[in-house]
């Protein structure tokens, strides 16, 4: 069967649209999916697409999302919650990241710190957060890592089960659970065994030694 031949102003479409493609033969076939927004009394929720009832206050997204609250970011594959009631559950490569200092949700005095873990349960109504799954917590000075960790921000506390590691400055412990004063350097381990450890201090060398304990070294001459 014989083509039809093309109208004048269908073959000037086809022109056009070749050269266009010549000229940005790398642009995309179509645009990203604009962010959705949802602003709740305790965070707000940033994703792509998401299912959102106003009246509830529920909400679920399967995309990556973001939840942010001053002071406070995390980020997740997908979440569901409800924004009115500061509650909701992040699976999936879960990391949020606390700013410290005046905007911290701790305390003027707190230090930035970062949560990751597999899923984050999240009560921003009572700030505790409830990682599970490959869970740690880091600061520049403290770090913690359990199959389970309970954060309490407010209360300064974090409970941690099930492999639990916490290091503070160069004192590290080990054992089943944990449960820490961060803000008293408080610590009550409980398992079989509980490993703590910590650096040797180095004895200081005798006076007129010019070498460390232990070595061979030559003691100075008394002065003429």
């Amino acid at each position: 069967m014989a083509r039809k031949p093309l109208r004048r102003r269908e073959l000037c479409a086809a022109v056009l649209a070749t050269l266009l493609a010549g000229l940005n033969p790398t642009a995309p076939a179509a645009a990203e999916p604009p962010p959705v927004r949802m602003a709740g009394r305790f965070y707000t929720i940033e994703t792509t697409a998401a299912h959102y009832n106003a009246g509830s206050g529920a909400f679920s997204t399967q995309a990556p999302v973001h939840i942010s609250r001053p002071g406070l970011d995390a980020f997740a594959d997908r979440a569901e919650g409800n924004a009115r009631g500061g509650v909701a559950v992040m699976r999936g490569n879960v990391r949020v990241h606390d700013a410290g200092g005046r905007s911290s949700p701790q305390g003027a005095g707190a230090a930035p710190a970062t949560l990751t873990c597999d899923e984050l349960d999240v009560d921003a109504k009572t700030d505790v957060y409830r990682a599970v799954g490959h869970a740690r917590y880091a600061t520049a000075t403290r770090s913690a890592a359990a199959d389970t960790m309970i954060l309490d921000r407010k209360h300064h506390t974090l409970h941690l089960a099930g492999a639990a590691t916490i290091s503070d400055g160069d004192t590290t412990v080990r054992a089943d659970v944990v449960d820490a004063d961060m803000a008293r350097h408080d610590t009550v381990a409980t398992g079989s065994p509980v490993v703590i450890t910590r650096p040797v201090a180095t004895p200081t060398p005798p006076e007129g030694t010019s070498s460390p304990p232990g070595s061979v070294g030559t003691v100075a001459s008394p002065p003429p």
